[in-house]
């Protein structure tokens, strides 16, 4: 990237800080503000095993996901590290309302949805982060291909709009994914089973007074249930933390992966129901290679009593090289992208000691972030470049803001939370544009100018008795176009999109053998943005849209050796207001979007040393396009399906165990991501989902 491509930024983050306090001073936010106190954390565990917060004396360091009063799931690490899959996205289908749709294409592997939100990677809608650093591409898309299983301590899903952490991505929720860091362990971890998939992982974590360290290896090979999908990754990471005192924390964290992998391409409806292992002879030589390096350094100081400091400063890239043909009458294309991000992330909290205050804390965060990213698309014949680009995008985008919330307790039954946050976005790109009928040319064009972007938030929380809380909250997020889309090609600019939202919910834990959440949501957007989708990289503003829906979990503990747990989730779209352009749209549902999901376990133990668990993921149906109508199935929905797996593990001494693992049971008949192709061969694409497979692990810890 050119220097004259650099926004003017200089000055950004403190012009921000000293506006947002200005703003916090004259206008109050929305009355309502309440995140979960530390010692009801617990609460907001998720039906799936879920970690436990105990908190012990004082609280010191910032707010964490645990703090947000919304529908906040938490993952424990002991039953995902028992997970195996090539995608770790796949993941999070245990969390209640999550859905995630898988490509199986090379490495375009996933996307998650939150919130009625789509799957299909046009909208930016959730933000992931990995120990608190950001993780996704610049056009939104998550990314944490780098983490393997075993070195997960915890998944953290926030969800809605009240969370005033992250602003860019952040406009459905976060997931924050949590690595071992800390303990003494050595544990090694061999798995094995259908496709010939061969997956070896390493752990091995020491720990003394002042210094820990974490070092992690892992391989994934699998040949795929579909021809043309192999696949191999390969995945390390080291970390280091130095605490010489109880405030001060020093670490530094480095991780990297290489993918190399195929791609079986789509199928015809018919010929994925007759030949779901086919790949068509167009995708022969389609496949890619992505390399993901990663370094960031962490500091937690206690400045004073009750006056913390959290920083974070990180680099990385994300560099792929993918070969793609669509449709027997095109070409292949290359596409390479080169995508360095950096930056940092700052939290100043003041959480009072003095009983007479009210539990008040105050927490300023300030973060920026630079994007340094180059995308092209070449031709190509058998993944050999043929001539010079036909799509050229060098960009960069530097994404500051900044927030300032408190909290407290007015009276003990109700906690009230506040914040406002601010994001200024600035920018330039060089794009390759061919104007009819005359030579390519580079033209220079500036970020769109969305000035600062302001997000109220507002929560409060009622516990009139232990263990049972009712909570609502207020918030507004904001999102922009992706890649090309975010800037001035050409045209009116894009504004940034508003997001306001609301949440009502209660939760019950008056026992230990049974918890539940209930929650009614919705959020509205004011002119939502997505990539047209048609290989230019622009975006179009599909207009004013509406979402709503419901949540309802249940965990069931009635003996020591029984668990049965289950979460349901409907989700509803609209299109309120698309625009003249689009005005035969209004009122029509979006597209990609399940109209419910659903998922429940049970775990029993009848024995000690022996666990056997059910897990069932289910999936509504839904459009394949924003019009709800194709040549093909008319108005007819799609996509619908139902999975159940089956495990069992044995602890056959105190350092071996065993275990086994069927997927697809039942050896349903599915697809794990069907889209409409409006050119060449047109019609629906599907990717089949797996076939019945089992695999078998053996885990030693030394």
């Amino acid at each position: 990237m050119s220097p004259s491509l650099r926004p003017r930024a200089a000055g950004l983050a403190t012009a921000l800080a000293a506006l947002v306090a200005a703003r916090a001073a004259e206008a109050a936010p929305p009355e309502q503000a309440a995140p979960p106190a530390p010692e009801t954390a617990a609460l907001d565990a998720s039906p799936p095993p879920a970690e436990e917060v105990v908190v012990i004396g004082q609280r010191i360091g910032p707010s964490d996901s645990a703090d947000v009063l919304t529908s906040v799931d938490i993952l424990g690490g002991e039953e995902l590290q028992k997970q195996s899959t090539a995608e770790p996205l796949e993941l999070l289908r245990r969390a209640p309302a999550v859905y995630v749709e898988s490509f199986n294409q090379g490495i375009i592997t996933a996307d998650l949805g939150l919130r009625g939100f789509n799957t299909q990677g046009d909208v930016a809608h959730t933000k992931l982060l990995i120990d608190g650093i950001p993780s996704n591409h610049h056009v939104g898309l998550p990314d944490m291909k780098a983490v393997f299983p075993l070195e997960i301590e915890r998944m953290e899903v926030v969800k809605g709009t009240n969370d005033p952490r992250y602003g860019l991505n952040n406009v459905a929720g976060n997931v924050d994914v949590v690595t071992r860091k800390t303990g003494n362990e050595r544990v090694a971890r061999l798995r094995a089973g259908s496709f010939w998939t061969v997956e070896p992982q390493v752990l091995v974590a020491t720990q003394d007074d002042t210094l820990s360290q974490t070092y992690f290896a892992g391989y994934h090979g699998s040949d795929g249930y579909r021809d043309h999908a192999r696949s191999d990754k390969v995945a390390g990471s080291a970390k280091w933390f130095y605490e010489p005192s109880r405030e001060l924390r020093v670490g530094l964290i480095l991780r990297g992966m290489l993918l190399d992998a195929d791609a079986p391409g789509y199928l015809s409806a018919e010929d994925a129901r007759a030949r779901p292992t086919a790949s068509p002879a167009h995708s022969a030589a389609d496949g890619g290679r992505q390399s993901t390096l990663h370094a960031s350094v962490h500091l937690d100081h206690e400045l004073a009593e009750g006056l913390s400091w959290q920083l974070k400063a990180y680099g990385q890239a994300f560099l792929r090289d993918r070969w793609v043909r669509f449709d027997p009458e095109l070409s292949q294309q290359m596409r390479v992208e080169d995508d360095r991000q950096y930056g940092a992330i700052s939290v100043l909290t003041y959480r009072t000691r003095d009983p007479r205050a009210l539990g008040l804390a105050v927490e300023w965060g300030v973060d920026y972030q630079l994007q340094d990213s180059r995308y092209q698309r070449f031709p190509s014949v058998d993944r050999a470049r043929q001539g010079a680009a036909f799509r050229d995008e060098d960009l960069a985008l530097h994404a500051a803001g900044s927030y300032v919330q408190a909290s407290a307790r007015p009276i003990e039954p109700v906690k009230l939370v506040a914040a406002l946050r601010a994001d200024r976005l600035a920018g330039a790109g060089r794009f390759l544009e061919q104007p009819e009928g005359e030579a390519p040319r580079r033209v220079e064009r500036d970020l769109n100018d969305y000035g600062f972007i302001w997000q109220p938030k507002a929560s409060v929380m009622v516990t009139p008795v232990k263990g049972q809380s009712l909570y609502a909250n207020y918030g507004r997020t904001f999102q922009i176009g992706t890649g090309r889309g975010a800037y001035a090609t050409r045209g009116a600019p894009l504004d940034p999109s508003i997001n306001d939202g609301w949440e009502v919910g209660y939760r019950s834990s008056v026992s230990p053998w049974l918890k539940g959440h209930l929650a009614y949501w919705e959020q509205r957007a004011s002119g939502e943005v997505r990539d047209k989708g048609d290989g230019s990289g622009d975006a179009e503003n599909v207009g004013e849209t509406l979402r709503r829906g419901f949540d309802v979990e249940l965990t069931l503990r009635p003996f020591e050796l029984l668990s049965v747990w289950g979460a349901f989730s409907r989700a509803l779209s609209e299109q309120v207001e698309p625009g003249p352009a689009l005005a035969a749209n209004k009122g029509k549902e979006l597209d990609h979007v399940p109209s419910f999901s659903a998922k429940g376990g049970i775990d029993v133990r009848p024995l000690q040393e022996l666990l056997v668990s059910v897990f069932c993921y289910a999936q509504g149906d839904y459009y394949l396009t924003k019009e709800n109508t194709t040549e093909e199935l008319g108005s007819r929905k799609v996509g619908d399906y139902v999975l159940v797996n089956a495990s069992a593990s044995y602890d056959a001494t105190e350092t071996i165990s065993l275990g086994v693992e069927v997927n697809n049971l039942l050896d349903q008949s599915y697809d794990t991501s069907i889209w409409h192709k409006d050119y060449g061969a047109v019609g629906a694409q599907h990717n089949p989902g797996n076939a019945r497979s089992a695999y078998v692990t053996g885990t030693l810890i030394f």
